[in-house]
C-alpha cells in the first residue's frame, strides 16, 4: 500500500516507509500557571515537550495515563511521543470494568486535535443489564479517556427507550457527539459537556417507514453551514432507503416538516445499509448488512456528486468471508476503510482508493461498530463478548500533538532524525 504521507526533509532529503502508531498524547488540559496535563493512551519509549522560546523537556519513557509538564518561557508546546511495537494488529486495551458493557451498539473517538475532548471515546450502551464480567451498565453514553479511564455516564436528559437507543454515533466538526436513537428513529446532539441532548429531527421530519441507524455531520451551527446525513436502513423502504441529507444551516434543529433530500440510494441498496463514513475529498463509504455475502457488498464507495447517487465507484467482493457488515470507519492517512463482522467478530480492512483487501484480524464474536482514533488505533465494541477493545497496528513512529490544535505522525526510524534537524512533514491531501 502506498503511503499517504509526504516527508519534506531539510538538508537530508530522505524518504522512509510508513509504520503506524499506537501511543499519542490527547486530553490536553491547562492547569494554570503554565502547567498542562495530557493523557497517553499507551506506554511510550520517550516523550519530549518542545517549547518554542524555551529548552525542550525530555520526560523519557512514560507509562500510559495522565502526566504533566510546564511550558516555562515557551510560547506554545509540541508533545512528541515516540513508541515502538512489532508490526501487526494486537490488542492494547485490558479487559476490565471500564471496558465492559452489556449491549454496546456504537463507538466514536474524537479525532479533532483542536477540541477540548480530543482523544475521548464514547460508547453507546443500548440495553441496561449486568455483564458476564459483573458490571451493571445503563442505557446511555459512557465516556472514557484514551487510556480507558472512565470519565462518566451520560443521558443528556434524553429518554433512551427501547433496545436500540443509543445506537451508532459520530463526532461533528464542532467536537459534539451526535447519536442515532434507533428505537425512536431520531437523532440527538450532545452538548460539549455531555450535560444535555437536543433532538435534531422530530416526527414531521421523517417519512412513514424511515429508520435512523447512523449519522454523519458536516459543518457547524456556528458557521451556519451544518448538514446532517442519516442512514435509513429499512430493508422495505424502497422510496427512502440509503442516505438522507438535512440542511440545518445555522438552525439548532431541522425545520418542522422538512423531510430532507435523498443523497445516496434508494435504488442502489437491495438490503440493509447500516453505517456511513466520508473522506476529506467528500467521497462516501457505506456498508450493507447481509448474512449471505453473495447478496450484497460489505462496503461500497460512492464518489460525491449531484444526488441522488446510485452508482458505486467500487464494491468489496461478493464472496466469503465478507459478510455481516454492521459498522465502518476510515483512517484516511493510510487509506483504510474497515468494518466489523457481526457474525464472526473479524475486522476486515480495505484500501479506500480501489477497494483491494489490506488485511484483517479476529476481534471477538459479534462486532457491532468500529472506530479509528487519530493515530490509527482501532476500537471495536462487541455485544456478545460484551467488551470494548482497542487494537494497534504496531510499528515505530513519533506522534505530535501541538498547542495550535494540530496532530500528525512521523514514521520511524527517520522520525527521530527529522525532528532533530527541524524536518518538515506535510500531509498529502487525498
Amino acid at each position: 500500500m502506498r503511503s499517504k504521507w509526504l516527508l519534506v526533509v531539510v538538508a537530508l532529503g530522505v524518504m522512509a516507509p510508513v509504520a503506524w502508531a499506537t501511543s499519542y498524547a490527547s486530553g490536553i488540559t491547562s492547569l494554570g500557571g503554565g502547567d498542562y496535563s495530557f493523557v497517553l493512551n499507551q506506554d511510550a519509549t520517550n516523550v519530549v515537550i518542545q517549547r518554542p522560546g524555551d529548552t525542550p523537556l525530555v520526560l523519557g519513557a512514560l507509562s500510559k495515563g495522565t502526566h504533566t509538564f510546564n511550558v516555562g518561557a515557551g510560547t506554545g508546546y509540541e508533545i512528541r511521543v515516540y513508541s515502538s511495537a512489532a508490526p501487526g494488529w494486537s490488542q492494547i486495551s485490558v479487559d476490565s470494568t471500564p471496558t465492559s458493557f452489556y449491549s454496546p451498539a456504537g463507538i466514536s473517538v474524537n479525532k479533532y486535535a483542536g477540541s477540548a475532548n480530543f482523544g475521548r471515546l464514547y460508547v453507546s450502551n443500548a440495553v441496561a443489564g449486568t455483564t458476564a464480567f459483573g458490571r451493571v451498565s445503563q442505557d446511555g453514553i459512557y465516556s472514557l479517556q484514551a487510556d480507558m479511564v472512565d470519565t462518566g455516564f451520560h443521558t443528556g436528559g434524553w429518554d433512551w427507550a427501547g433496545s436500540s437507543g443509543p445506537f451508532k454515533s459520530t463526532i461533528g466538526p464542532d467536537g459534539h457527539l451526535y447519536v442515532a436513537d434507533f428505537s425512536d428513529d431520531l437523532v440527538v446532539e450532545f452538548s460539549a459537556d455531555m450535560a444535555t441532548a437536543t433532538g435534531l429531527i422530530d416526527a414531521t421530519n421523517k417519512t412513514t417507514n424511515q429508520w435512523v441507524e447512523s449519522i454523519y455531520v458536516q459543518g457547524t451551527q456556528a458557521a451556519g453551514n451544518r448538514k446532517i446525513y442519516l442512514v435509513n436502513s429499512n430493508y422495505n423502504d424502497n422510496n427512502r432507503k440509503g442516505l438522507i441529507q438535512y440542511d440545518l444551516s445555522g438552525n439548532a434543529t431541522a425545520t418542522p416538516g422538512d423531510t430532507g433530500m435523498q443523497y445516496i440510494g434508494p435504488s442502489y441498496f437491495a438490503f440493509y445499509p447500516r453505517d456511513v463514513a466520508r473522506d476529506s475529498n467528500g467521497d462516501w463509504y457505506m456498508c450493507q448488512f447481509r448474512f449471505d455475502p453473495t447478496q450484497a457488498p460489505a462496503i461500497s464507495k460512492f464518489l460525491d456528486g449531484p444526488p441522488p447517487i446510485n452508482t458505486a465507484a467500487w464494491e468489496t467482493p461478493l464472496a466469503a468471508p465478507y459478510n455481516g457488515a454492521y459498522g465502518i470507519d476510515i483512517f484516511e492517512p493510510e487509506g483504510w476503510v474497515a468494518y466489523g463482522n457481526y457474525y464472526d467478530g473479524w475486522v476486515h480492512i480495505f484500501d479506500m482508493d480501489d477497494g483491494s483487501y489490506v488485511g484483517g484480524f479476529d476481534a471477538g464474536s459479534r462486532v457491532r461498530d468500529v472506530a479509528f482514533d487519530a493515530a490509527g488505533n482501532l476500537y471495536t465494541v462487541d455485544n456478545l463478548t460484551e467488551w470494548l477493545r482497542v487494537w494497534s497496528p504496531g510499528g515505530d513512529y513519533a506522534a505530535i500533538t501541538s498547542s495550535n490544535g494540530t496532530f500528525y505522525l512521523v514514521p520511524e526510524p527517520a522520525g527521530l532524525i527529522l525532528l532533530a534537524v527541524g524536518g518538515l512533514m506535510l500531509r498529502r491531501r487525498r
